[in-house]
């Protein structure tokens, strides 16, 4: 799978999937995939969301690192009235014991209104 499919799989689950399927894109030592999960579950019952990605990159890679910068379209609509903002993000992904590659880590970069 390359790093565009996975962060769409990704999205797609954050919009539209079931939240505990997070658990397969996040390392089990996250200390950040029960945050990540509240945060779009409390997102979820305020409003209908979509999420484009926009673009991605690798930044950089060690061995059992990856860096990836990625640009994304948020489309949140709420009783009709549409806000679209697009954000910037930096994943840091872990590879453990020769396992698949998983987030550790997710930061916005920037945000602005689209």
């Amino acid at each position: 799978m390359t790093i565009n499919e996975y962060f769409n799989q990704y999205y797609d689950v954050l919009c539209n999937g079931d939240l505990s399927n997070l658990d397969q894109f996040f390392h089990s030592d996250s200390p950040f995939l029960q945050g990540v999960k509240s945060q779009y579950e409390a997102i979820r019952k305020q409003l209908e969301m979509t999420i484009k990605l926009e673009s991605i990159e690798l930044v950089a890679k060690q061995d059992d690192l990856l860096v990836i910068r990625d640009k994304i379209l948020f489309e949140g609509n709420k009783d009709g009235a549409i806000k679209k903002s697009r954000t910037g993000n930096l994943h840091v992904m872990t590879k453990k014991n020769d396992d698949e590659w998983k987030v550790q880590s997710t930061s916005p970069l920037t945000v602005e209104s689209a």
